[in-house]
């Protein structure tokens, strides 16, 4: 009988969130435990809701959503408007009946982890802020993970928000530099690893859906081009992350030591490479034919 894999997502949905929860929701022997929110791609209070909002559309309300860092160890989120919109999601969900618990993302986090070490998965999606001061109040929690797999930096690639750095790791660059620095194995998918799965507008409204969940993924997919018809492209950011975490076949990875600019300026956010073997698996070539076979088995997508 296999084992179960049993995964707590820290995320601040946000579109590619949203499509990547549901994802992980889809997959056959895994178990969403909880999801610890924070600011970033919209506010933590609107990362909360959609969290929630989510949950209920998917019909696992049960699960418990924690709310974490409302502001990155330094100044403020900028909130990614220009891609997610407003609200952060490109469909009207429901207001959630449900509310977050009252534990804290970190608390929440360190109990989960520290209750059954080596047996839970870490997927981070969005700036690295919660699991910084995860680890600043419980030094060494993450190394009891089963693993962790991140999603943020433009490491040898042009950023997304500046030319040099990643919005996730730009949010949060002294976050994101204290977790890389940590020396505890992390699976990276960075832009330059996920500019490997996108697709066109075509291509996104050919797709027909076959059960709830892929027919849900596929209206925001959908709609997130509807938003604007200028766009030509979605890559599935953080669909990646939870694909690799879900089957590490699917891309092949570079064990690397990484470095995050933190100094104010041009270089704030900049991931760079300080050294091979390091500590970070990076990931490197994906095998984007076998990234769309997982989407369209957890999915039932047709079309792609």
């Amino acid at each position: 009988m296999e084992s179960t894999m049993r995964l707590v997502i820290d995320t601040d949905p946000g579109v590619d969130d949203a499509i990547a929860i549901l994802m992980a929701l889809a997959a056959p022997g895994v178990e969403v435990i909880g999801l610890t929110t924070l600011g970033g791609n919209v506010p933590r209070a609107r990362a909360t809701r959609n969290a929630l909002a989510l949950l209920q559309a998917a019909g696992q309300a049960d699960i418990p959503v924690a709310r974490g860092a409302a502001r990155p160890i330094k100044g403020q989120y900028r909130p990614s408007v220009a891609f997610h919109g407003p609200g952060g999601l490109s469909v009207r969900l429901p207001q959630p009946s449900c509310s977050p618990v009252k534990e804290t993302a970190i608390d929440f986090l360190h109990r989960e982890i520290t209750s059954e070490p080596g047996s839970i998965f870490v997927l981070a999606l969005g700036p690295l802020t919660n699991l910084s001061r995860l680890e600043s109040r419980y030094p060494g929690t993450l190394s009891l993970a089963a693993g962790v797999v991140v999603m943020g930096g433009a490491v040898e690639t042009r950023g997304n928000v500046t030319p040099r750095a990643e919005f996730n790791f730009h949010s949060d660059a002294l976050a994101a530099a204290q977790v890389l620095y940590l020396n505890v194995p992390i699976a990276l998918a960075d832009l330059a690893s996920c500019r490997q799965v996108g697709i066109s507008r075509g291509q996104a409204f050919k797709i027909t859906a076959e059960a709830p969940l892929g027919n849900l993924a596929l209206r925001i997919l959908q709609g997130w081009f509807q938003c604007d018809p200028q766009r030509q492209r979605f890559e599935f950011y953080d669909p990646l992350a939870v694909a690799m975490a879900l089957d590490p076949g699917v891309a092949t990875f570079r064990q690397v030591a990484l470095d995050v600019g933190t100094e104010p300026g041009p270089h704030w956010g900049e991931t760079t490479v300080a050294g091979e073997p390091g500590p970070v698996a990076l990931a490197h070539r994906v095998d984007a034919s076998r990234f769309f076979a997982l989407l369209n088995e957890l999915f039932a997508w047709r079309g792609l």
